[in-house]
Parts: structure tokens; sequence; C-alpha cells
């Protein structure tokens, strides 16, 4: 396959160029000369394919979503590469319970890599991502206070710890508040930002702070992130990442979206004051990752009990369009959404470079669009960016060198 276009890396562009796809990978890129199979405009600009390294896929509730539905959601928010949480019904918490879930997207165009949960008394088992649940949330994955979290992870040396940071004391004292976010405060998250860093300089394993959702932990990541030592790809040793549901809705806001009370999460939507110093970090580039933590639920379960989470993964594109629109550049956004999480993974996805995987996504400028429940494949069938119009969208995602259009194969 050769596709042709402007180009966008983290490294360079946008500029005119051709990318050549062989066997599933970059073989060339530049002013090659060759016949492309697909010539975009000039308002359409051609990134790696996005990487989100924060999902839920729902393994063991396949009526919310299963693999091939999220990697058909995937592919139409152009994200072409994702990791998967561990918070299923059996959690995977050893490497050797993920054959299932390896064999299953074997055969997938899209590159999905899984967590190993860590909890109460589990152990490393040579696997390169693990997630920790510091309190409370969706599933029975997670610790009841700071002790038995410390005594799992000391044996975590030179491991990468990614950290759902709510502090479970605070937590508890707050179980009878009246609202969801009075239930999960920003103070919650900043002591198990502390916590989590603490724990990490005493025991040597690598931190990454999954959504973010305020800027007052900002000075000590950033301290941190100085202070501990790279990992094998180059990240430093601390990282941290935000999602597009804490950049765009806050207190405020959330009461004119569509499904405003299916805007439940954790942590919590933040005041409009908080949302606006994290989009200012964002766009600032103090953040290292766009992060959707796609978290389907049917449109009965969020209607009734109303589980928190919402399903992110058609809007990754488009979303990153409105970043765009608020300022960040197109090689920020590559770097952001492509480089720095594709450097996470340990796979070779991000950039377009020759011996990388075959995976693009087209932001055409040409076709803004206003988000419609029908238009999403995510298999829970509804988003949280209904009725919000975005100035472009997803027009084609490359994947492993196979051509899609809204999440669909095109041959």
């Amino acid at each position: 396959m050769i596709v042709e276009g402007r180009l966008v890396d983290a490294h360079f562009g946008p500029r005119w160029g051709q990318v050549q796809i062989v066997d599933g990978h970059i073989t060339r890129i530049g002013d090659l000369g060759l016949k492309p199979d697909l010539k975009l405009g000039e308002n359409q600009l051609v990134f790696p394919g996005f990487v989100d390294v924060h999902t839920h896929l729902r393994q063991g509730d396949e009526y919310k979503e299963d693999f091939h539905t999220a990697s058909a959601a995937a592919l139409n928010g152009g994200v072409t590469s994702l990791l998967d949480m561990p918070n299923n019904p059996i959690p995977p918490v050893t490497k050797a319970m993920l054959a299932g879930k390896e064999a299953a997207v074997a055969e997938l165009p899209v590159d999905i890599g899984f967590y190993v949960g860590l909890g109460p008394d589990t152990r490393p088992s040579g696997h390169r991502h693990y997630k920790a649940f510091m309190g409370p949330s969706i599933g029975n994955l997670f610790f009841h206070g700071d002790e038995d979290l410390e005594e799992t992870v000391r044996h975590y040396r030179d491991c990468r710890i990614t950290l759902h940071c709510e502090d479970p004391e605070m937590l508890r004292q707050l179980a009878d508040q009246p609202s969801h976010e009075q239930t999960r405060p920003e103070e919650a998250e900043r002591l198990a930002v502390t916590t989590a860093l603490r724990l990490a300089r005493k025991h040597g394993f690598r931190v990454h702070v999954a959504h973010l959702s305020q800027t007052d932990s900002l000075p000590e990541l950033e301290a941190a992130a100085q202070e501990f030592w790279p990992d094998d790809a180059g990240l430093p040793g601390v990282v941290w990442e935000a999602t597009p549901h804490h950049l765009f809705f806050d207190w405020d806001n959330r009461q004119v979206a569509q499904r405003n009370t299916f805007l439940k999460m954790n942590p919590p939507l933040r005041s409009s004051a908080s949302r606006a110093k994290l989009l200012e970090a964002f766009l600032a580039g103090r953040i290292h990752f766009l992060s959707t933590d796609h978290a389907p639920h049917t449109i009965e379960e969020k209607s009734t009990k109303n589980p928190s989470g919402v399903p992110l993964l058609d809007t990754y594109g488009a979303f990153g369009s409105w970043l765009m629109q608020q300022g960040l550049s197109a090689r920020a956004l590559a770097r952001h959404a492509c480089y720095l999480p594709g450097l996470f993974t340990g796979r070779k996805v991000g950039r377009l470079l020759p011996g990388y995987r075959g995976h693009l996504a087209v932001l055409d400028w040409d076709q803004p669009w206003t988000v419609r429940a029908e238009d999403c494949r995510t298999k829970c069938a509804w988003s949280p960016f209904e009725g919000v119009t975005f100035p472009a969208r997803v027009s084609h995602t490359v994947a492993s060198g196979r051509l899609f259009q809204k999440g669909q194969e095109v041959t």
C-alpha cells in the first residue's frame, strides 16, 4: 500500500510525502515517486495510528464490549494500538493468565496489548505492564489501604506500575456524601499521587499515573520525573496521562451534554477552573499521554445503576482535532497521541519510520463531525460526546496495511 498526503510525525511535519507499507510494516517514507493507492488532500493530515494505553475491553462482560467491537470502535477513531486493563470478572494477575486474551486478538488488525493486575498478594511475572487500583473502583482488584499496597509493591522493583490514584481511606470517610463528585474529591487523588511516589522511591519501581484529573500534583510529578531513572524505551521513570472527558467536561458544561447523567467516572469530573488548568497543562506539553480510559457500559446500565465509566474509542481522533482547535500543534498531537504512548507500549508503533507497524490515521478537516450514537462502533452504542461538533474526523485508518473507513474494512 502506498499512501500520499501531508504526513505528521512527532519529529517532523506536516510535510507532503508518501508512505510505503509492505507486509504490515512501513518500508519507506518520503518523496518516493510511486503511484499512490490512497492520495489525500491538503486538508487531510496523515498521522501514525493513534495509541491508547488505557482501555477496558470487558473480557468476561462481552455484553458491554468484546475485542472485535472494541477493535472496530478503535479503527473508527483512528486508534491502531491499545492496552487493555485487567479489572475483569476473573482478573489476569500473572503473565500466563493472559494466554486466552492474547489468542483472542491475534488476528485483529489493531495491536492490542494487556496489563497484568497487581493486587493483594500478587507478585511480578515478567510482564511489561502492571495495573494497581489504590482504592475501590469497577471490579474487585483493589487495595483497602496503603499498608496492604506497600506489602505488595515492595516486590515489584524495576517494574512499571500504572496506578489509579485515589486515597482509599478518604474514599471511605466520604462514602456517604450526596454526590459522586463529593465522594471522590481532588484531594483524594493528590494524596494518592504522593503515596505512589513515596512508595516508588522506597521500593524502586517506575510509575504511570492514570487519568490525572487535577494539576496540583504536577509539580511533584515533574520533579519525580527528573529524579527517577528512565526505562528501556527512554521514557521518564514517572509518566502520567489525561483523558478526553476530564479535558472537555466539567461540573458546569456537563449540563448541556445530551447524556449528562451518564458522565460518571472515577475519578469524577472536576470544576470548570480545574478543567481549564488541566487543559492548559496538556496544551503546554506537561502531560505525556492522551488516553481514553474507554469504559463501556450499556445504556440500560447507565440509566439505572449508572456504573462509572464512559466509551471513548470512537471519538479519539476527532477529539484530537478539538485539541488542535484549542491550540495544540499537529506535531504535538503526534507526540502525545502516537509517539510517547507508543514508547510506553514497547512496540514499534507511533512513528512514521521504516520498520514501524503499518498504522496510519487520517484527520480530515473537510469533515466536521457532529457525533451521533449511530456513528459509533462500540457495542454499548453511545458516546458522551453525542451532539458535540468536532472540527475534523478520522476519514481513513490504515491498520497493519489494511484500509478502514468508519471502523469497517475497505476492500
